[in-house]
């Protein structure tokens, strides 16, 4: 607990009587939504997104802070119930030394819980908080309804450095894609996710959660090497929707966005990300990494990426395998093993020097047919030489002829006057 918790305590075992009003008002002045009204909403809607998510964060960290408050208070007033119950009169110092004893077992009752527990809302704890200071005239609590209550209140939301490790970022994907253990892993864990750019032309991200993997449409490129036919079913608050997984990124999550995508499960009143759950899903990451394929799972891994690819794949990633499974086989110092795997990694080379000859055969099969698919163009090219010079030939001899009878004067016509008076009498017409 910090020194402002334990001022508080203090302070409330001189004034007894206080009133939690400060406090309830602490956490009262803003919606579910973290937003205090209409007007509150209009004026952080009008900033930019980066100013309305950090002050939004901040009010949520208030509000939580005030939790812990009357958490605090609670137990006090629990403790001094019991104290009334089984003693009458109490020094200060005693009271005192009795709360904090009981927030430090109550601290240690947190450190070791293992249960998986889904948080209340924040609202949902204020209700059953002012519940609990309101009945002063409740019976006394045993030592085992202090337990059962912790079961149900106690809630530890992981920090960002705990939600780190479960964060599947695209180089991971790339890496388990095809993995037997790829849908269970993703299952649970957290991505980063691009949505698009904000009005200063900055990427924005969200955290989401995967909920499951999914079939997708159609088939797409994640990296040059990998494709695949899946998407990531994600949920970010209430909101869920598919992504295909090449706009997952690799880089680490901001506090920003961790932030916001907690801010957002408290105002849409969505379970918190629980520590429990993370450790475990942690613990699953870790088995993925140490996990060592059998040799039909490798067979299968290559089948999918081939019919996914709709190619043959590079022998590169096998061999890639049987080296960590060959280094797996030596750790544990199983020379069957061991010599069973070189004797794999042997007969692979040999696959791979067989197709290393048949692709220089085959390459040197197209260099020659297009050494003789140019000699036929040259050829045919030769023949249309010929006609084209013939065609210029007679459109030079036509153009020159034009020319010449251009240049060519006209004589007066001969007999004119005979025959126009010939016309003329024919047609009765009188020359001028």
């Amino acid at each position: 607990m910090s020194q402002e918790i334990d001022d508080l305590i203090l302070e409330l075992v001189d004034q007894p009587n206080n009133a939690q009003s400060d406090e309830d008002e602490g956490i009262d002045e803003y919606g579910p939504d973290l937003y205090k009204d209409e007007e509150d909403r209009r004026r952080l809607q009008a900033l930019p997104e980066v100013e309305r998510e950090r002050i939004l964060s901040e009010r949520s960290e208030e509000r939580q802070r005030n939790l812990e408050r009357l958490e605090v208070r609670k137990l006090l007033n629990d403790g001094r119930r019991e104290d009334n119950t089984r003693r009458s009169t109490r020094a200060k110092g005693s009271k005192t030394s009795g709360a904090l004893s009981e927030l430090t077992r109550r601290r240690e009752e947190k450190k070791r819980s293992t249960r998986h527990r889904r948080s209340p809302s924040p609202t949902e704890r204020r209700k059953k908080a002012r519940a609990s200071y309101s009945d002063e005239s409740a019976a006394e609590y045993s030592d085992d309804d202090y337990e059962d209550r912790d079961e149900r209140h106690i809630k530890r939301t992981p920090t960002l450095d705990e939600i780190q490790p479960i964060v599947l970022t695209r180089h991971r994907i790339e890496k388990w894609l095809y993995a037997p253990y790829f849908e269970d892993v993703a299952a649970g864990s957290y991505v980063r996710l691009f949505i698009g750019q904000d009005e200063q032309k900055k990427s924005v991200y969200r955290l989401c959660q995967v909920l499951e993997v999914i079939p997708h449409h159609k088939k797409y490129s994640i990296s040059s090497e990998i494709w695949s036919n899946q998407a990531l079913l994600v949920k970010h608050g209430k909101a869920e929707k598919a992504f295909t997984m090449d706009i997952i990124s690799n880089q680490p999550v901001t506090q920003q966005e961790y932030s916001r995508l907690l801010s957002t499960c408290e105002a849409e009143n969505e379970p918190l990300p629980d520590l429990e759950d993370v450790k475990a899903k942690t613990k699953h990451f870790e088995e993925a990494r140490s996990y060592v394929l059998k040799d039909d799972e490798v067979s299968d891994m290559i089948a999918k990426k081939q019919s996914v690819a709709g190619r043959k794949v590079n022998a590169s990633m096998e061999h890639a395998v049987l080296l960590s499974k060959l280094e797996h086989a030596r750790n544990i110092h199983d020379e069957d093993l061991v010599q069973k795997i070189l004797n794999d990694l042997e007969e692979l080379k040999e696959i791979e020097r067989t197709r290393e000859m048949e692709m220089e055969l085959e390459l040197k099969r197209r260099q020659e047919f297009h050494k003789q698919a140019l000699a036929k163009a040259d050829i045919k090219a030769g023949q249309q030489w010929g006609e084209d010079s013939a065609r210029v030939k007679w459109a030079v001899e036509q153009a020159a002829r034009r020319k010449k009878e251009e240049e060519t004067p006209i004589g007066p016509v001969v007999g004119f006057r005979e025959l126009y008076e010939k016309v003329a009498a024919k047609t009765e017409m009188i020359l001028l």
